[in-house]
């Protein structure tokens, strides 16, 4: 079994400079090619792990100052007929109570990720960006390997 790989794929956002494909699985802290990491989350009481979020849709998953992203990833969604679950992780819904979702995922709390039904993370912005909408709609589109956009 090969743990710590990531793969390059045109499924998949890779970051400018981003490393290896090949990194120690605490490193690769939620960066596009690499399994989602795990996290404890609470959801109405009940414990959870982020990977039990992921096989059906893609799942963005936004920092607890990340309102602005579901909102924008959902409209988006919609308009490329994709199945997609949007969660603001520290907000309403699901619970951080370790602090640990922005570290393990990269992100600060205004940041957010695209993780693919594989469980594979698709691409993910630090911090929040002026046009979240723009960036989602261009982050699906690569994801799957639609240069129009068209459903």
């Amino acid at each position: 079994m090969e743990i710590g790989y990531r793969y390059d794929s045109p499924a998949v956002v890779r970051e400018p400079g981003s490393a290896p494909l090949h990194e120690h699985p605490r490193d690769s802290a939620g960066r596009p090619g690499a399994r989602a990491p795990h996290v404890v989350l609470n959801r109405d009481g009940t414990r959870l792990s982020t990977l039990d979020l992921f096989g059906r849709n893609f799942v963005l998953l936004a920092g607890s100052e990340g309102a602005a992203w579901p909102t924008a990833a959902l409209a988006v969604a919609g308009r490329l007929g994709v199945g997609l679950d949007a969660h603001v992780v520290g907000g309403t819904g699901l619970a951080d109570s370790e602090g640990r979702f922005p570290g393990a995922y990269g992100i600060s709390p205004s940041g957010a990720v695209l993780v693919r039904p594989d469980g594979f993370v698709g691409c993910r912005a630090p911090e929040a960006v002026g046009a979240p909408e723009e960036a989602l709609r261009q982050a699906l589109q690569t994801l799957l390997c639609r240069g129009d956009g068209q459903p």
